[in-house]
């Protein structure tokens, strides 16, 4: 019997692991594709952003999706996966590279490594990203 629920405990957590995996997927193509519907469905309404840390904080889904996505519409941000995602329970870890900024000053910033905290639901509760700025 004890077979059967430690089964059960494996699949459920490779679910959460495939959950956050596409949910960061999600995370890098609605940014690429100024989806603001697909952005505003990732996140818990009381996320905790700070992009980047120690610099920006932003808290609330209204502010990630209002005056942040206004940055990343502004600034084109396109944004891909280098590496593999690596997740611990609801935790996860995903290395990036982004081109950002209008045509005249476009710059690519490589690594970002972004840290996630996800919630019961799937949604992004806590994000924070760590890049080089200069």
């Amino acid at each position: 019997m004890a077979e059967a629920g430690q089964d059960h405990r494996e699949e459920s957590i490779m679910t959460d692991h495939a959950t956050i995996v596409a949910a960061i997927h999600r995370y890098c193509r609605v940014q690429c594709e100024k989806d603001r519907e697909g952005w505003a469905s990732l996140f818990a309404e009381d996320v905790v952003q700070e992009d980047p840390v120690g610099l920006s904080r932003t808290q609330g889904r209204a502010q990630v999706t209002g005056p942040f996505w206004d940055n990343i519409v502004r600034n084109d941000v396109q944004i891909w996966l280098t590496d593999e995602i690596i997740v611990c329970g609801r935790e996860a870890v995903a290395i990036m590279a982004c081109d950002i900024g209008p045509a005249d000053r476009r710059r690519r910033l490589a690594p970002v490594v972004d840290q996630f905290v996800f919630d019961a639901e799937g949604r992004i509760a806590v994000v924070r990203g760590f890049y080089n700025l200069g």
